[in-house]
């Protein structure tokens, strides 16, 4: 898509207070003389000129001129360092994102600075922290425990009164910064509607509590069960923190997930890592996965090709470059809006179709 004229104009004025060719002060070519340079409209140029005053690079004094504003914009000199802050690194589904927006920032010579949170709250004030002391020119982040009250929310709002911003994956309800996610209330209505396409109305579920994308499958499970008419059992429904992984899915917990799902003919589960805890708990006590109980999971991973799982696709790359896009698009003209992709399911082996609910035995404790 063709860069609107007012931006061009716009990116050459940030560029020439980046160079040091005006300083703050300084009093900026007048209209006449803009619409010379450029060929452009005087609609165009006063377009450029009010966006730039309402970012605080330019302003008009009545009679006199333009002039250039940094002392009290914050301006920051370009680093052409982007910062990107991901809850984990060398698995499951984040390398294909890590590698979509490294491919958007390199194209557009913007280097990475990369930093990993491993869900941890602390962690991420850590790295928050050093994206501020580094300058870098814009960040995307994946929130961690991004369903729960977030202890940098202020770091948060410091970053982007200054810095552009974009959330990934999941963001923090009660912060104005834009998502790039895929339509998880979507993704779990999706999801549940096959089952229930399948003759499934039995239906457990597994969700992450702490994190945002779980409450959004959690209430899209919600909507396509409620539209069916078809009862919810709350003492089917599962839910676990970050922590839990530890040691609910080890073995020590299986007498409670046993009488979690016990007459369920399907669950659904918050992604393709908890459908492959599930599959192991259900072997471990001589419950046949796939048979006795359906499983459907989330990302469509590489993991669930190997396990030949039943699974709501997530864009991963593509995701990763929209996100990149969506973040060099407001560094350059200022411009934020939310991004939801759209979720569909990769069918596989793991889902039965039942004619009824006594089609298959349901395991007793």
């Amino acid at each position: 898509m063709e860069t609107p004229k007012y931006v061009i104009v716009q990116e050459w004025i940030k560029s020439e207070i980046n160079k040091g060719t005006y300083k703050d002060g300084d009093k900026m070519l007048s209209e006449n003389e803009l619409m010379e340079k450029f060929n452009f409209s005087r609609q165009t140029i006063r377009l450029a000129i009010s966006k730039l005053e309402n970012e605080g690079f330019l302003e008009k004094i009545k009679g006199s001129g333009t002039y250039i504003k940094i002392r009290n914009n914050n301006f920051i000199k370009e680093t052409r360092n982007i910062g990107v802050i991901i809850t984990y690194l060398d698995e499951y589904i984040f390398p294909e994102i890590i590698k979509g927006i490294e491919n958007v920032l390199s194209n557009n010579n913007y280097n990475i600075t990369l930093g990993i949170t491993y869900n941890k709250v602390e962690k991420e004030t850590s790295i928050l922290n050093s994206m501020v002391n580094k300058k870098v020119d814009g960040i995307i982040v994946e929130g961690t425990k991004s369903a729960i009250p977030n202890p940098n929310k202020e770091i948060y709002e410091q970053f982007k009164k200054t810095i552009p911003c974009v959330f990934i994956n999941g963001c923090y309800p009660d912060l104005d910064i834009p998502l790039c996610a895929m339509n998880d209330v979507e993704g779990g209505y999706t999801a549940t509607k096959y089952l229930i396409d399948h003759g499934h109305k039995k239906i457990g579920a597994c969700f992450k509590s702490d994190d945002m994308p779980g409450h959004k499958r959690y209430e899209g499970f919600m909507n396509a069960m409620h539209r069916q008419a078809i009862p919810v059992n709350e003492k089917n429904i599962h839910w676990y923190t970050t922590e839990d992984l530890e040691y609910m899915f080890k073995g020590d917990a299986d007498s409670i997930l046993l009488r979690r799902f016990e007459g369920c003919t399907a669950i659904i589960c918050y992604n393709d890592q908890m459908a492959l805890n599930m599959i192991r708990f259900m072997e471990r006590n001589n419950i046949k996965p796939f048979e006795d109980i359906s499983i459907i999971g989330f990302d469509n991973s590489t993991l669930s090709k190997f396990l030949d799982l039943t699974s709501v696709n997530h864009a991963k790359y593509n995701l990763g470059e929209l996100a990149a896009e969506s973040l060099i698009k407001q560094i350059k003209t200022g411009e934020r809006s939310d991004i939801k992709l759209k979720a569909e399911i990769v069918e596989r082996s793991s889902v039965r179709t039942l004619k009824d609910n006594n089609d298959i035995p349901l395991y007793k404790i």
